[in-house]
């Protein structure tokens, strides 16, 4: 037979365990790879979310020389009424400046703005337009104006019910929902 040592080198080669389960390995990591690569290319054609400026309210965004206008819409029972103003208005000038919401050939509402400050429409006076033609679910064309400069912007007329129910215009009352009704005549029998 030979020396100790060389009885070795002739035994056929075993695999260690660190080898064995490479070799099960290699299949699943190549699968995994040519998954991740086949996936990879869905969001090539995809813009990045943070680039995109997003309105995260009901209501639109709108840009003026002097004023940043955020959420504003016009809350209202019904076509033909009044509709409060509401929003949030950022002044990034040095000046006071009065922001005009104007419904073209109608009526228009204004509210001042401090120098360097933020007014949310509504909060505290009611900021109002009259005669409103559009519903509640509608969008209506206004012109947004900071005195300097005006854009025109469609806005949604949101229903004062829920949250909104604070800035109904002043004379609105909600009609009853049928639960309601219900429930008074059946208390009064």
């Amino acid at each position: 037979m030979g020396t100790p040592g060389t009885s070795r080198l002739l035994a056929p080669a075993r695999l260690c365990p660190v080898k064995r389960t490479l070799l099960t390995r290699t299949p699943v990591i190549a699968l995994a790879m040519a998954l991740a690569a086949g996936t990879a290319g869905c969001t090539v054609n995809s813009p990045f979310q943070t680039a995109e400026t997003m309105s995260l309210a009901d209501g639109v965004p709108v840009d003026v020389e002097s004023a940043q206008v955020r959420n504003l819409a016009l809350i209202s029972g019904e076509a033909g009424s009044d509709a409060t103003v509401i929003g949030a208005v950022e002044n990034v000038s040095g000046e006071e400046l009065t922001l005009t919401v104007a419904i073209p050939g109608g009526s228009k509402a204004e509210a001042k703005v401090p120098a360097h400050a933020t007014v949310h429409l509504s909060d505290d006076d009611k900021v109002t337009l009259t005669k409103v033609e559009a519903a509640p679910g509608d969008m209506i064309d206004v012109e947004v104006s900071d005195g300097t400069d005006s854009t025109p912007v469609s806005i949604p007329v949101l229903d004062p019910t829920g949250y909104y129910e604070d800035y109904a215009p002043e004379g609105w009352t909600p009609t009853p929902t049928p639960s309601e009704s219900h429930d008074s005549e059946a208390e009064g029998h």
